[in-house]
Formats: structure tokens, sequence, C-alpha cells
């Protein structure tokens, strides 16, 4: 499964997060609510990112950057099981990190869902389009391709 597009929902009063209706079907399973880079947070189906941390679980717990790596990555994710109405909701710390209010942009970025402010998806999405718009280049590395 691939998301794609952008949505603009708002956060009810108990800060819970609509899920965009279209990938509901494939997000009614428990998912898992992370923070990601560049602040904003990403939704991921629970599967999908295990299989993504079974390579980084599965490393020597006896390098510093491994260990530092599996904290940061996970010791603010929640799994949750979205309710009746595709709903999820976000803990203080994550909304504290990505920025969020009641207002968001959701995007879907391929394997997830990010959830943004706002503000700092405008200024990031113009970012990507001056980045990108004439772009001629490889954006796998070609280790990664073989």
């Amino acid at each position: 499964m691939s998301m794609r597009g952008t949505w603009t929902p708002r956060l009810d009063e108990k800060y819970r997060l609509t899920l965009p209706a279209k990938y509901r079907l494939e997000l009614t399973a428990e998912v898992t609510v992370v923070c990601e880079q560049e602040r904003c947070l990403a939704i991921y189906a629970r599967d999908v990112l295990d299989a993504m941390m079974d390579p980084i679980n599965a490393a020597p717990s006896t390098r510093r950057e491994v260990r530092e790596y599996q904290r940061w990555a996970q010791y603010r994710a929640e799994d949750a099981t979205p309710d009746k109405q595709g709903r999820v909701t976000l803990t203080p710390t994550q909304r504290t990190w990505a920025g969020l209010d009641k207002d968001v942009v959701v995007i879907g970025a391929g394997n997830r869902l990010e959830v943004w402010n706002p503000e700092t998806w405008d200024a990031y999405a113009a970012e990507l389009d001056a980045k990108f718009a004439d772009f001629d280049g490889d954006i796998v590395p070609v280790a990664a391709q073989g």
C-alpha cells in the first residue's frame, strides 16, 4: 500500500485525529504513531513499522549509535487502534514535538501518513518544491538499488 495525497483535518477536543477515509480500511488494525525527523508525526500500520525497525532492533546494542537511535525512534511512539470513526489520539508529547494544536496537515508519504503543523508544512513544502521542481539526478543511492 502506498499512501499519497493531502488533507487538512482538525483535531477534536480530545486531540483525536480522524484518519483519511481512503486509508481507513488499511489502517483499521493497530497503528503506531511516531515522532519523525523534520518535526512531524508519522502513522504507520504497526506491521510496516515493525518490519522497518527489525534491522535496527537486531543491530548490536553494544554500539552507542544503535542504542541511541533505538531509544530516539521509539520512546515517544504509541501503538493505537483507531476507533469506529477512524480516529487516533495524539499524545501531549507527540503534539509538542510536531507543534500541533487543532489545525493539522496530513500527507501521504508512501508507507506512512505524516501529520504536520500547517505553517511548518507550508515552509517545508516550499523547500521541497524548490529542490525537486527541476531535479535531474538519482533519488535512491546506487548501492541501495542493487
